[in-house]
């Protein structure tokens, strides 16, 4: 099996992280009542957090991280890939070069926030993606199964292959 990179709003890591984290949490209240009684309030999941750090290599290291640094710069929200682990909508919340510089090496840690607040266009049967969109783009974006979403798209090879311009069977 060939991993493919992860992915931010269209730009690639040269080399995904060593490790990711997903922190989930719901947010839960206790309300105590009278006589020693409490009860507990759930009032929904937060939004996740999505944790990471790696090495980046090469003689280029330092222009990979003002790459990344860059994207970090640029705000907004957009489609976070992880390869065999899906998709999220989020920001990029944090970024951090780590430690002593070593040569052809940088140690680099990030933060992205999953943004809950993404609201899915109407069901359609069919979309023409953008520049720079993939399929896990689309899969993300009308919630559809990466899937079932390369099975209606046999012409795409690879759901991380750019298919700006293409019509896209979504059902």
């Amino acid at each position: 099996m060939k991993l493919v990179p992860m992915r931010f709003k269209g730009a690639e890591w040269r080399h995904n992280p060593r490790e990711i984290t997903f922190e989930c949490a719901k947010q839960v209240n206790e309300l105590h009542a009278p006589y020693g009684r409490s009860y507990i309030q759930n009032t929904g999941r937060r939004n996740m957090l999505i944790k990471g750090e790696g090495e980046l290599y090469g003689s280029d290291c330092g222009e990979q991280f003002a790459r990344l640094f860059s994207l970090f710069k640029s705000g907004g929200a957009g489609v976070l890939a992880i390869p065999e682990l899906g998709t999220v909508y989020a920001v990029f919340e944090q970024l951090k070069a780590k430690g002593y510089p070593k040569p052809d090496i940088l140690l680099y840690s990030f933060v992205f926030r999953e943004v809950m607040e993404y609201e899915t266009e109407d069901r359609q049967t069919s979309y023409t993606a953008a520049q720079g969109e993939t399929l896990w783009d689309v899969s993300y974006r009308f919630d559809i199964v990466i899937d079932r979403l390369v099975a209606l798209n046999p012409q795409v090879k690879r759901p991380d292959e750019n298919i700006g311009g293409q019509e896209v069977a979504l059902c």
